[in-house]
């Protein structure tokens, strides 16, 4: 087996799933929530940022780039998450997480604590990325965080899902977006920044969304 041709075949997959992504994601959040292009758009969403995680898992290990094998497993598990959490909407009302749903939080949850660690190893070292990585890994812990604790406890509130939903997708299409800039964008010295800089931005929206539905659902009840 040719190797090389596999990595390469794997980094065509990997951008044509990241293509995909970017718009499918962007159709996804200026749709109708619930509606069928909104559904539909989500749907070629998950799969797209399947095919960028199997190209990154496959880039990473070929290549021997550790930071981006982690980053990967981050930006899935954002994804996976957002879609998961889809089936879970009545864990305020006693549902139970399957096996699956700890498996993927585990699984997460490991490459996340390394995604820390390495990053931290990295800031020793004087290596800018190492801040990046860090600032990757406390967002993903904290996520980690929510799903093991309402696993354990009842979510207080009962839109959790929603919430849950549209941060976990927001912060998938964060990481599709982060990715479409670094690669496109060069800033010596400096790239570290496009790194943070989209989830900043991205950050900020995700909060003003969720509290905008907060607001209107309190206004319903």
């Amino acid at each position: 087996m040719d190797i090389e041709k596999v990595l390469t075949g794997m980094l065509v997959l990997h951008i044509a799933g990241g293509t995909f992504a970017l718009i499918s994601g962007l159709v996804a959040m200026l749709t109708l929530k619930g509606s069928k292009i909104h559904r539909l758009a989500g749907k070629i969403y998950f799969w797209a940022m399947t095919a960028v995680f199997v190209g990154a898992l496959f880039t990473a290990i070929g290549h021997h780039k550790d930071f981006l094998l982690m980053v990967a497993f981050f930006s899935y598990y954002m994804t996976v998450r957002g879609y998961r959490i889809l089936s879970l909407k009545k864990l305020h009302q006693g549902q139970k997480a399957v096996p699956l749903d700890w498996l993927i939080t585990t699984i997460s949850g490991i490459f996340i604590l390394a995604l820390i660690g390495w990053g931290s190893w990295g800031v020793f070292k004087g290596v800018n990325m190492g801040i990046v990585a860090i600032a990757f890994g406390i967002i993903g812990l904290t996520f980690f965080i929510s799903d093991v604790k309402s696993f354990f406890y009842l979510p207080k509130e009962k839109m959790h899902w929603w919430y849950g939903h549209i941060s976990s997708m927001g912060g998938s299409y964060i990481s599709a977006v982060t990715a479409f800039v670094v690669v496109n964008i060069q800033l010596p010295q400096f790239q570290w920044v496009l790194w943070i800089l989209p989830g900043i931005i991205g950050g900020i929206m995700i909060g003003r969304t969720i509290r905008k539905y907060k607001l209107k659902f309190s206004g319903a009840l």
